[in-house]
């Protein structure tokens, strides 16, 4: 991999609670969420042991609910050189939001990250690449000051569209790793396709959405890192997509992301320049 290609290599953490899953009991109350068993703590701290083994720093989309809980943490991520990003509030999906709310809603996220950290948060991620194909939640961005965004995963039943990168309304709209268009589409940066797919198959995602220009946007979530954390309960498929093989994790992310500064701050610091859009990607 070439220097210039390495750089578009990215590795974000979506800093979430295991419970934290659209359509689960528990999520439909978050009145009923602190007197779930928290992981999020001990869940961290191995998230950012691992990374410094990795010798990575990343991007951190952190909920504002999870942030008002446990402030100490979330400055343990800035302090540790990692970029704090904004997850949105209460894990709300954005296709289910008024613009009001969700204005609303980022708005509260980012005014307390930026007060525990000192530091500007730029990025967003919508929950569960919730963003709908619309230019009023890049809008709301916008006006709150963001500057960009990760918030589409382009696969069938995601909002699928456009995996490159586009600009709406002033925002970066610069979406996770997928491979593959249309109904074919699968998530070659993330969930279980990560930890399960054939390696070879991985870096070949990889290579190719790098050489079309596009940034190869990995994820996970700090529970996977814990083999004793907390599981929702579902039918078979959904326990398989969510928890099969999570002992791969850390060696497909060591075999596929490159070490060093794997932030889209730094990124976005080195000028890359997404085509321009008309509209939502």
């Amino acid at each position: 991999m070439n220097p210039k290609a390495e750089a578009a290599v990215i590795l974000t953490v979506d800093a979430e609670e295991w419970f934290h899953v659209p359509g689960s009991p528990a999520y439909a109350d978050p009145a009923s969420w602190d007197g779930l068993q928290a992981s999020y703590p001990r869940a961290l701290d191995r998230t950012l042991r691992f990374l410094e083994e990795g010798g990575w720093k990343a991007t951190f989309f952190v909920l504002g609910w999870l942030a008002k809980r446990y402030p100490s943490e979330v400055r343990a991520i800035a302090w540790a050189g990692h970029e704090v990003a904004c997850h949105g509030f209460e894990h709300r999906l954005v296709s289910g939001m008024s613009p009001c709310h969700f204005r609303a809603d980022v708005a509260a996220a980012k005014s307390l990250l930026e007060d525990l950290t000192g530091l500007a948060v730029r990025g967003f991620r919508a929950p569960r690449w919730s963003m709908p194909r619309a230019s009023w939640p890049y809008e709301a961005l916008a006006a709150e000051g963001f500057e960009y965004s990760s918030s589409r995963l382009c696969i069938a039943g995601l909002g699928a569209g456009s995996p490159d990168p586009s600009t709406v309304a002033g925002i970066r709209e610069l979406p996770a790793l997928s491979s593959g268009r249309g109904p074919m589409a699968w998530p070659a940066g993330g969930t279980v396709a990560l930890r399960v797919a054939a390696l070879n198959r991985l870096e070949k995602a990889r290579d190719s959405a790098l050489a079309r220009g596009r940034p190869a946007v990995y994820w996970f979530h700090p529970w996977e890192l814990l083999q004793d954390a907390p599981r929702v309960d579902g039918g078979a498929l959904f326990r398989w997509s969510r928890y099969a093989r999570l002992e791969r994790l850390p060696g497909r992310l060591k075999a596929l992301v490159p070490p060093g500064g794997r932030t889209f701050g730094a990124l976005l610091a080195g000028h890359f320049d997404p085509e321009q859009g008309d509209g939502p990607a």
